[in-house]
């Protein structure tokens, strides 16, 4: 029997500066514990699923500049860096014809929520018997690595501007530097893991499950305050 689609309730992030979808069953991390300022943690309480959203500088490098795929990808492969991954694999082709980021037009940004985009793969992750660097904890030198499959979302927030940017919130400096142009920089990144190698054997099921109802959020997540996303040199 097919495990039922998750129900999903709208939890307000970052102070209400965003919100989205997520499962009823998910638990707020900061509720157990500290989560920097510009992560949102939810994990779920009846399996190791764990769901991150991030508010990161803008990718700079290279294609990831420009080119939305080659950015989803940048951060896909620096959370298998985090990971200490011994492999990764990315299982999301790249889309036929570029998808080509430019700024934002800030008249439209008090309504406006960027298109994102979604890659998924697997990587190869020591996930609780070795320490973040790699290396085994005592005793679990030949514990096997754990597959686990990753999925990333990208919204990039970039609006260039001549004077205040709309859908900023008041006090965000408003009256200040009039005429002075502004720029907002960032990568609003959402990302879930799944261990495939769940010790229950319902590792492929927990993926199903996940992966719609993570659709499902990405979705839903709307920009309610750009002045989240910090002005940029």
């Amino acid at each position: 029997m097919s495990r039922p689609a998750a129900n999903l309730t709208t939890r307000p992030l970052f102070g209400g500066a965003v919100i989205m979808d997520l499962p009823n069953e998910y638990i707020d991390a900061s509720d157990l514990r500290q989560i920097p300022d510009n992560q949102e943690v939810f994990l779920s309480h009846s399996s190791e699923t764990s769901v991150v959203l991030e508010v990161l500088a803008m990718v700079q490098d290279g294609l990831a500049s420009t080119d939305l795929y080659e950015a989803v990808k940048f951060h896909f492969e620096s959370i298998a860096h985090d990971n200490a991954s011994l492999s990764s694999t990315i299982l999301t082709p790249p889309p036929s014809t570029p998808v080509l980021s430019t700024p934002v037009d800030p008249a439209t940004v008090t309504s406006y929520t960027p298109t994102p985009l979604i890659l998924a793969g697997t990587q190869r992750i020591h996930k609780f018997s070795y320490n973040p660097t790699g290396a085994p904890r005592p005793g679990h030198e030949t514990d096997q690595p754990d597959e686990v499959w990753i999925a990333v979302a990208l919204w990039r927030c970039w609006v260039e501007s001549a004077g205040p940017i709309a859908g900023e919130g008041e006090g965000a400096g408003a009256g200040a530097g009039a005429g002075e142009k502004k720029k907002k920089k960032a990568d609003l990144v959402l990302s879930v893991n799944v261990n495939l190698s769940a010790e229950d054997g319902k590792g492929q099921e927990e993926r199903r499950w996940v992966e719609e109802w993570f659709a499902r959020a990405v979705g839903s997540l709307r920009i309610e305050d750009w002045h989240l996303f910090g002005d940029s040199a």
